[in-house]
C-alpha cells in the first residue's frame, strides 16, 4: 500500500489531527463519511461523524486523511458504534506514499467475475526462475535473423568467437540442470560468471548490471536453501580451482528466457593463452541473442502447448480495485501460469463489462487457488459504470484525490 509509519511519528500525527480537528475520510464500498478525532489514548480512537450514521454491524473501516498534504490511510477494528460516534482499535499500522492507484474495495456487492481462455495454454517443464521476460519480438542487430533457427545459431557462434575461446547453447527441454553453475543459472535467471564480475561500472546498461549474478546474491539464495555461508564460497573456490587446473579462466552462463521459466543457457568460456576476464560488451551481447533466441524458439514452435477450458466462471470475487482485481477457485480448476493474459467477464448491476488483464501474483492454500489480475484493456465508458458501482458517485478520481479530508473543503465555520 505504501511505506508504514512507526510508532512514535503515528502518535504525533494523530495528535496533531486531534488538536488540529483535522477532517478524516471514512470509505465503506461507495460511500464517503466525513470524521474527526475526538480523542485516543493508547488503545483505542474515538471517533465523531457530524452529519453520518454509520451501518448497522460494521466491524471494521478505513479512514484516509491528509497530513501537511501527503495522503495517509489506516485500516482499524470496529469496537462501539452509536449515533455520530465510534470507537476502533488504536491502528497497528499506519501507511504514507500510497503506492496503489484506486481503493481496494472488498467483496463488493453485485459484483462477479469469470474468465475466458482462448487457444492453447503453453505447459512447461522447464525450471522455473525469479526472473521474467515477456519474449517479445526484439529489435534486431545485423547478422540476427530470428525467423530462421539455423542462421541464428550460426550467427552466434560467429559473434561468440569475437569474446570467448569455446562457446555452446546448451537446452533443457530433455535433461535438468546438475552442476551448481546450472542450479544458479535455473534458479535465479541471471547470468553468472566465474571468476564473479567486478566491473559492472564499466557496463553502460543498468538493465544488463542488474541481470548479473553477485556474489552477495549467490551467498543470500544458498541461505535459504539452508547453506553456510563458508561452505558456498568453499564451494565456489573449489569450482574456479578446478577451472583453473584444465586451463579455464573465465565462464559465463546466461539462462535463456521463456516468460519466468530458463529453458536453457548460453555459455562462454575463455581458457588456455585468454586470461584476461569477459569484456563489458560480451555481457549485452549475450543477454541480447538470449532474447532473440528465446523468440525465436516461441516463433518456430518450440514450446508444446495443450488446448485448455474455453469458459470458466466458478471464480469468487474477492476484492477489487480501478486497477485490478483478486479472485479465487477450486484447486481442480484450470491451470492459470503467473503473467498470462485474460479476457475477463465482470458482471456489475445487470451489465457484462469485458476487461482483460494480466496474472501478477498467484498463490493457493488447502482448499482454493488465489489469482491477482492487473486491468491492461478496459473502454473508457465501462471504466466508468465499474468506478461508479464499486466507488459511487462520490468517486474523485483516484485515493490520492483532494476530497472531504482536504481542509480546504472544510465549512468556514470549522477552519
Amino acid at each position: 500500500m505504501g511505506s508504514e509509519i512507526k510508532r512514535i511519528e503515528k502518535e504525533f500525527i494523530l495528535k496533531n489531527l486531534h488538536e488540529k480537528r483535522a477532517p478524516l475520510e471514512i470509505h465503506l464500498s461507495e460511500e464517503r463519511l466525513q470524521a474527526f478525532i475526538d480523542r485516543f489514548d493508547e488503545e483505542r480512537l474515538v471517533l465523531v461523524l457530524p452529519d453520518d450514521i454509520l451501518p448497522a454491524g460494521l466491524t471494521e473501516l478505513t479512514v484516509f486523511f491528509r497530513f501537511r498534504n501527503n495522503p495517509m490511510t489506516f485500516t482499524s477494528k470496529v469496537l462501539e458504534a452509536q449515533e455520530g460516534r465510534i470507537e476502533v482499535a488504536l491502528p497497528e499500522e499506519l501507511f504514507r506514499d500510497l503506492s496503489r492507484s484506486f481503493e481496494r474495495i472488498s467483496s463488493p456487492k453485485g459484483v462477479s467475475v469469470a474468465f475466458l481462455f482462448k487457444g492453447k495454454q503453453v505447459r512447461l517443464d522447464y525450471p522455473d526462475s525469479d526472473q521474467y521476460d515477456p519474449v517479445e519480438e526484439p529489435e534486431l542487430e545485423a547478422g540476427f535473423d530470428a525467423t530462421r533457427i539455423a542462421d541464428l545459431l550460426k550467427a552466434f557462434r560467429e559473434r561468440a568467437g569475437r569474446f570467448a575461446s569455446e562457446n555452446k547453447i546448451v537446452m533443457l527441454r530433455e535433461r535438468t540442470p546438475t552442476s551448481f553453475q546450472e542450479k544458479l543459472v535455473a534458479k535465479t535467471g541471471k547470468i553468472v560468471a566465474l571468476p564473479f564480475y567486478a566491473a559492472e561500472a564499466q557496463i553502460r546498461s543498468a538493465e544488463v548490471r542488474e541481470r548479473i549474478l553477485s556474489q552477495d546474491e549467490i551467498i543470500a539464495h544458498e541461505a535459504e536453501e539452508g547453506e553456510d555461508m563458508f561452505m558456498v564460497l568453499e564451494r565456489i573456490g573449489k569450482i574456479i580451482d578446478a577451472n583453473r587446473e584444465k586451463r579455464i579462466w573465465h565462464e559465463l552462463y546466461c539462462p535463456i528466457l521463456y516468460h519466468q521459466y530458463v529453458v536453457g543457457y548460453l555459455y562462454l568460456m575463455r581458457a588456455n593463452s585468454e586470461q584476461e576476464k569477459f569484456e563489458p560488451a560480451t555481457f549485452d551481447f549475450v543477454l541480447q541473442y538470449s532474447r532473440i533466441l528465446a523468440y525465436s524458439l516461441k516463433a518456430n514452435g518450440y514450446f508444446r502447448a495443450a488446448p485448455v477450458i474455453d469458459e470458466f466462471g466458478a471464480a469468487e470475487l474477492i476484492d477489487i480495485s480501478g486497477s485490478g482485481l483478486l479472485f479465487s477457485y477450486p484447486p481442480d480448476g484450470p491451470e492459470i501460469l503467473l503473467y498470462t493474459d485474460l479476457d475477463l467477464r465482470i458482471s456489475v448491476g445487470g451489465q457484462t463489462i469485458p476487461v482483460r488483464g494480466r496474472v501478477m501474483r498467484s498463490y493457493n492454500d488447502a482448499d482454493r487457488v488465489y489469482i491477482a489480475i492487473q486491468f491492461i484493456e478496459l473502454d473508457p465508458d465501462d471504466m466508468e459504470i465499474l468506478f461508479e458501482h464499486i466507488y459511487g458517485r462520490q468517486y474523485r478520481g483516484d485515493v490520492d484525490s483532494v476530497g472531504v479530508a482536504d481542509p480546504a473543503n472544510m465549512p468556514i465555520d470549522e477552519l
